[in-house]
């Protein structure tokens, strides 16, 4: 508390003398001279705010979060609206609420923090896990989270350029077309429960060459007990030679206990192996990212390669995206398929955004369905 007192006194000085950036950059050099915790720097900071005259509407939202928020616990979330035309579905039309998650994070020190991540539009829980962070280069995670593979399996769909995954990410990476489904009949969501690390090495200016994740996982998908007495491992390595441009590649060994044929063959476990190779580049205005996948579910091989692009026409605020994705459900009868996608976001405020996407699927004869043009609007609101 004396430490602290001191401190206090002496940016109420610095304050007085220079100003609110003065504070900032202050506080920023006492805290990388380990003077003092980052805690008590954001307490420093809010306690000697200057009080200013902010309109109504700016004020709200900053009195709703902290009603409900505090270093131990952050509540926040999004919600996803989408519009849905298909001209081969049955039902052409069609307007759902899509997901409605609600998030709960925090930390019960510097080191260790937990989050909680939950759907109310299809109740289930996606994300629970504690974390122990004791630097940048390790993060111990334990319980339900993403499974380190791909890079686009690490993006949130606020995130995400279009308004679904590719169809490779989600035929290979435990998403809504990945034989997991099958397993425990849901949307894994590229999550599972076990124990994963995770950190960024070799600090360059600006950057970390080096990203790494490694995990061993249930196997089951989530919020679904054990299926078989197998675990799974999964791995990720990116390189950082240059700002903005990563690459590396990801494996995923494991296995998935469900029928191959409902009719005729019981159930039972078979492997599930993946492997991929990535590449990104994150500029100002563009964006491009390429990821080529191979999987072997119970000796069936399959196949995925796409690329995507974005350009930020206003910063921000508007950008314009494209996509080609090839996946081949089957090697062996070359049961192929191209998916290409264009889009548009737009940015109404912050993280909410208004998306629309156009995609025109094209089915080889194994495949046996019929090529279709499906448009998607989607309404997004984060909080």
């Amino acid at each position: 508390m004396k430490k602290l007192f001191i401190i206090s006194f002496l940016l109420l000085s610095v304050m007085t003398m220079y100003g609110q950036d003065s504070d900032t950059t202050l506080l920023r050099k006492l805290v990388e001279k380990q003077v003092l915790t980052q805690q008590e720097a954001d307490e420093i900071m809010l306690k000697n705010q200057p009080k200013t005259q902010k309109k109504e509407t700016e004020l709200i939202p900053h009195k709703i979060r902290e009603a409900f928020n505090s270093p131990y616990v952050n509540f926040g979330g999004y919600a996803l609206l989408m519009y849905k035309y298909s001209d081969v579905s049955n039902v052409k039309h069609d307007l759902t609420p899509r997901l409605v998650f609600i998030s709960m994070n925090g930390k019960l020190n510097n080191n260790i923090g937990y989050t909680v991540l939950f759907d109310f539009a299809n109740p289930l829980v996606h994300e629970l896990y504690g974390i122990w962070a004791p630097s940048a280069a390790l993060n111990l995670k334990l319980g339900q989270m993403k499974v380190p593979f791909t890079i686009e399996n690490q993006f949130s769909l606020t995130q995400l350029e279009t308004v679904y995954n590719t169809r490779s990410i989600s035929s290979l990476a435990s998403m809504a077309d990945d034989v997991m489904k099958l397993q425990n009949g849901r949307n894994n969501g590229g999550r599972d429960i076990g124990i994963n690390a995770s950190g960024s090495l070799i600090k360059m200016k600006g950057y970390n060459l080096l990203e790494y994740g490694i995990g061993v996982f249930q196997g089951s998908g989530i919020s679904s007990p054990e299926k078989d007495n197998y675990k799974d491992f999964s791995a990720q390595v990116l390189l950082q030679p240059i700002k903005g441009f990563r690459f590396g590649g990801s494996v995923y060994f494991g296995s998935a206990t469900y029928t191959l044929d409902k009719e005729i063959a019981p159930v039972a476990t078979h492997v599930r192996d993946r492997w991929a190779l990535s590449a990104e580049y994150r500029g100002d205005r563009f964006y491009a990212r390429s990821e080529w996948l191979h999987g072997n579910d119970g000796g069936i091989k399959k196949e995925g390669l796409y690329g995507t692009v974005l350009y930020n026409v206003v910063p921000k605020k508007v950008n314009v995206t494209g996509k080609v994705d090839y996946f081949n459900k089957n090697k062996d009868t070359n049961a192929e398929v191209i998916d290409y996608t264009i889009g548009a976001n737009y940015y109404f405020y912050q993280q909410c955004r208004v998306q629309l996407n156009y995609t025109y699927s094209d089915y080889s004869n194994k495949w046996a369905a019929r090529n279709s043009n499906v448009v998607y609007a989607q309404f997004q609101v984060v909080f």
